[in-house]
């Protein structure tokens, strides 16, 4: 899940898609001060089970749609300074507050992305529960757990240009630059990073760890059935 270096989990905010798509953030991001050691995603999957026929001991349950997605993870916050690093617990808790929460402008939650390594998803938070763990004498908290849920959100701008990036006819060529790694692309061209294995595949990457700047990739069209 890394090129090398640690990744950490990171919460970006934006007001809406379109803002996503132009990389203009609309505030602060959120660090995680450690990597979540469980990600829970929870799949919900809406069945239609009313019966059809008068007098029908039952119904044949039918896919009607499927729920958005929901990733569940627990940030810790540790402020005793065992990790080597200081962090003022209080501080961070405000700045999860303001990175994920409600915004004037648009008035809702903001828009969120979420990267960890080759996991990357738009989504808004949904609930959050806040456990203080230790405290000072004088009651500041110490060490604390927030157990955030979200909830996947795309706009109908972004499932439109999803559906438009997979077009039959659409071929993408992408210069590398410095820095720049398979998972992320393939996210910023499909909005699904799980696609960077096929495109390595087609563009015969010996790697997909590090790509050298200046290497020319071409991103194919790709479908759900086709990975």
């Amino acid at each position: 899940m890394s090129t090398g270096l640690l990744d950490k989990l990171k919460i970006i905010p934006f007001l809406d898609a379109e803002s996503v798509q132009g990389g203009l953030p609309s505030g602060p991001p959120f660090f995680a001060q450690f990597n979540p050691e469980t990600l829970s995603i929870k799949n919900e999957i809406k069945l239609n089970t009313e019966q059809t026929a008068q007098g029908a001991n039952g119904a044949e349950a039918k896919q009607v749609k499927v729920e958005p997605q929901e990733f569940n993870f627990d940030f810790l916050l540790d402020g005793t300074g065992a990790s080597g690093v200081s962090l003022d617990v209080f501080a961070s808790i405000e700045l999860f507050k303001l990175t994920t929460g409600f915004t004037g402008e648009t008035h809702r939650n903001r828009f969120l992305v979420l990267q960890w390594g080759l996991f990357v998803t738009t989504c808004v938070l949904k609930s959050y529960t806040i456990n203080y763990k230790l405290f000072r004498a004088d009651g500041t908290p110490l060490r604390a757990v927030i157990s955030a849920t979200f909830l996947e959100h795309k706009s109908l701008e972004l499932q439109d240009l999803i559906s438009n990036l997979m077009s039959p006819d659409v071929t993408h060529v992408h210069n590398v630059t410095e820095s720049e790694h398979l998972g992320k692309l393939s996210f910023d061209i499909y909005k699904r990073s799980q696609y960077y294995l096929q495109v390595a595949a087609v563009n015969g990457l010996d790697t997909v760890r590090k790509i050298d700047a200046g290497t020319q990739l071409k991103f194919p069209p790709l479908r759900e059935g086709n990975v």
